[in-house]
């Protein structure tokens, strides 16, 4: 192939060296010398060509086992999108269940906190109303206990009279 291309520059040096003729486009050129390059371009284009066909073969052979190659890879990735696809699915529905269970989990604490305030107010009620029971009894006794001491006075006052009047 570089023997063709070689061949190719010759050819381009005769016509650059080359005598242009007036007023054209034309040129005078070494008729032998042209002649000779085209010969041994006719007696080397067989190597070339068979070169050219073998490279054609190559590449053909290169592209098939590409595209073997390809076509394995491809299988491959198809595979890992169907494995990733699943353990996405797998992932997804885990996801789904967790946010299920943490919404469940915080319905019950909800419920639980509503429930334990509900306790606690029904306690705080009982001691409430105990300390007003308490509050009315100490009160009552207290009222007793201020008859009975007013009652004492009154009768230590009159014993004081009586004594006093004698």
């Amino acid at each position: 192939m570089d023997a063709l291309l070689d061949y190719l520059d010759d050819i381009e040096e005769v016509l650059d060296g080359s005598k242009s003729l007036p007023f054209t486009n034309k040129i005078s050129v070494e008729k032998d010398r042209v002649l000779e390059i085209l010969s041994e371009i006719r007696l080397n284009l067989p190597d070339d060509i068979r070169s050219a066909q073998r490279i054609l073969g190559d590449h053909d052979r290169i592209v098939a086992d590409a595209e073997r190659k390809a076509q394995v890879i491809l299988e491959a990735a198809e595979n890992e999108a169907k494995i990733r696809t699943n353990n996405h699915e797998i992932f997804r529905r885990a996801s789904d269940q967790a946010s299920e269970t943490v919404e469940d989990a915080k319905k019950d604490a909800r419920d639980l906190r509503l429930n334990a305030l509900d306790y606690a107010d029904s306690m705080l009620k009982d001691a409430e109303d105990q300390i007003k029971e308490y509050m009315v009894s100490i009160e009552q006794q207290h009222q007793k206990v201020m008859a009975y001491f007013n009652q004492i006075s009154d009768v230590i006052h009159e014993n004081r009279q009586q004594l006093r009047v004698r």
